[in-house]
């Protein structure tokens, strides 16, 4: 296997660094949530709602006619375009008989991993500037970055020069700037690897049917071809199931036949980076401090920002107290916080003597 090969595994693998850990799913019937909130894998799509999975639990989610659906590049969006393998964010409430009843169903992205391939023009600093079939992309690096480069033992960003064709697995950013995970130098006279990301349609022993942006794409996998599967030791073909996206780098083999080097489960886009639950614990202005079990998380608000609080009409960030529970939903920014968007309140139970006290009591209350 040549070093150029090697190199691009390792980046693969660095998916994983990124991934929350798989766990088996609890063998126990579907709960309603503490919060009036369910997130997961969509492991079916059923004739009124969708099941989700995450490391604790199932929950099927029923929807009705005012359920609203945010799902990206689609308007009007509605349940038919779910699909089995979507990780969605659904906000609801209990219904009658004690499920689950979504109000707002959103589909996060998965994580934003790309492959790059072209020559690179400039070098300024940690960063690349290569031109690509798309045109030109910033591409930046840090110590994290790994290199190949032909001939060069322990390669480092130094080694690399304006002119070198190179082939780069990258991660999309916040600000949506490019990271790079892992950069090779293609050898001179080398047709290079080839790489993209799709979505699982079918699996067999030796093949993989993806749904990509604009066609569909049958990949071939060998006993060579190296596997990366989050949370999982030593993966094989069945731990790729249909629905999951997926980052692959190929190699041409002939006309229409492409035979993958390498297939990595791409891990979807963290739920916890959309959501802050927690207790209130500080307010500066319009910002909140929330604590959760973990630690200190802030929770920035704006004109935009809606909040509700039972008990409170139209409800504002200013109506919220030290001590509240919040559910904060939202935009993420650096350092887990939040620009939010919704802010579910729950105020803290009064205690026993409050509830006693003569302020409440009937003899105050107008009579009939």
């Amino acid at each position: 296997m040549s070093k150029t090969i090697r190199l691009l595994l390792v980046g693969l693998s660095m998916l994983l660094l990124v991934a929350v850990p798989a766990a088996a799913l609890a063998q126990e019937e579907a709960e309603v949530p503490r919060w009036p909130l369910a997130h997961g894998r969509v492991e079916a799509i059923l004739s009124a709602g969708f099941v989700l999975s995450n490391a604790q639990r199932e929950v099927t989610v029923s929807v009705d006619a005012e359920t609203a659906y945010r799902v990206p590049g689609v308007e009007d969006a509605g349940l038919d375009d779910l699909k089995v393998g979507d990780t969605v964010l659904s906000l609801g409430r209990r219904d009658g008989e004690g499920g689950f009843l979504a109000r707002v169903v959103g589909v996060l992205p998965p994580m934003p991993f790309a492959t790059l391939k072209g020559v690179v023009i400039a070098i300024e600093g940690p960063a690349l500037t290569v031109t690509t079939v798309a045109g030109e992309k910033v591409v930046s690096t840090d110590d994290e970055t790994q290199f190949s480069v032909p001939d060069v033992d322990e390669a480092t960003l130094a080694d690399i020069g304006i002119g070198d064709r190179v082939f780069a697995i990258v991660l999309a950013q916040d600000d949506r700037s490019l990271l790079a995970k892992s950069v090779a130098v293609i050898p001179d006279g080398a047709l290079g690897p080839i790489g993209f990301r799709g979505r699982v349609t079918r699996v067999s022993d030796d093949k993989l049917d993806l749904s990509l942006r604009q066609r569909d794409v049958s990949v071939g996998v060998t006993a060579d071809t190296r596997l990366r599967v989050p949370g999982v030791d030593d993966p094989s073909m069945a731990d790729i199931r249909v629905g999951d996206w997926v980052l692959v780098v190929a190699r041409l083999k002939g006309p229409w036949r492409v035979e993958a080097t390498a297939v990595a489960v791409v891990p979807a886009m963290p739920a916890h980076r959309y959501v802050i639950p927690g207790e209130v614990i500080g307010i500066d202005g319009t910002t909140l401090t929330v604590q959760d079990p973990n630690d200190q998380h802030l929770v920035m608000t704006d004109e935009q920002t809606q909040v509700r609080i039972q008990g409170v009409e139209d409800a504002t960030v200013a109506d919220i107290e030290l001590g509240d529970q919040v559910l904060a939903l939202g935009q993420p920014q650096e350092n887990h916080s939040l620009l939010a968007r919704l802010i579910l309140v729950k105020r803290p139970e009064p205690s026993e003597s409050a509830a006693v006290s003569p302020d409440l009591s009937t003899s105050g209350a107008p009579s009939l």
